[in-house]
């Protein structure tokens, strides 16, 4: 069983540095999508407040 902890322990530590690094190379891109949503979430949110009763 020690020999699962490990190896799941390592699992996970590589699985963040992946993320880590998706982020630093991709945080452009991430950016602008993230804009964009709080964009479209603040739109929406103002058009149901007009169109509610």
């Amino acid at each position: 069983m020690k020999h699962a902890n490990v190896y799941v322990a390592q699992l996970i530590a590589l699985y963040q540095l992946a993320w880590a690094e998706y982020i630093k190379t991709n945080k452009d891109t991430l950016d602008e999508i993230q804009a964009k949503m709080k964009d479209t979430v603040l739109r929406n949110a103002i058009v149901w407040s007009n169109t509610s009763p």
